[in-house]
């Protein structure tokens, strides 16, 4: 099953796919599909990521997983059951340090690690994560020697109107549309699948 050797083969799988989590040893994901060793494939997925052809974060499981740019603006309306972050914080339904993080993040990529010693945050990582989760933050990478994860909201990569394009759909509908546009969500079991089609907020 090895499909992937280039950025273009990533970027075509994760469009195929729809959803293809990043790293499953012995299971559905790119590393699975990879004919090239673990800092190739490391490259690859920075430089797919970077010419923002496709969206990268925690989206499923809490796992590093693609997202194609058909599937993304439903999963994020989903997740976040139509709620921007603002309204979400306004309603009292964000945890605070999820609000805290956020306010540190400007509309410029913002180096992760950098901003954890500046908040020095107990339970940084996890916070990031249910964020990441819930649609909210995404990653991008800066060029180093393992690359510099850089976090942004998913608005300033890949535009407002763009990202919030399905907010008036219900939950039904955009779970809908991702069954249809996403083969890879049939490569989990029901109950894991039932999990990633609903909302994270």
């Amino acid at each position: 099953m090895e499909r992937i050797f280039s950025v273009d083969d990533l970027i075509d799988c994760v469009n195929e796919y729809g959803i293809l989590p990043y790293w499953v040893e012995d299971g559905f994901s790119a590393w699975q599909m990879s004919g090239v060793s673990f800092m190739k494939l490391w490259n690859l997925r920075e430089k797919a990521i970077n010419s923002q052809k496709i969206a990268y974060g925690k989206f499923v499981n809490k796992k590093a997983t693609f997202v194609s740019l058909d599937a993304f603006p439903y999963l994020c309306a989903l997740r976040r059951d139509g709620y921007d972050f603002d309204s979400l914080s306004d309603e009292g339904r964000a945890p605070r340090r999820e609000i805290e993080l956020m306010n540190a993040i400007g509309t410029e990529p913002t180096r992760s690690y950098q901003l954890k010693q500046s908040l020095n945050m107990k339970g940084f990582d996890g916070v990031l994560t249910s964020l990441q989760n819930k649609t909210y933050l995404c990653l991008t990478f800066q060029k180093s020697y393992m690359g510099t994860a850089m976090l942004s909201r998913p608005e300033d990569v890949f535009g407002y109107d763009y990202v919030r394009s399905a907010y008036s759909l219900s939950v039904e509908e955009n779970a809908a549309k991702l069954l249809e546009l996403c083969k890879g969500l049939y490569e989990f079991d029901e109950k894991t699948r039932a999990k990633i089609l609903a909302p994270a907020v």
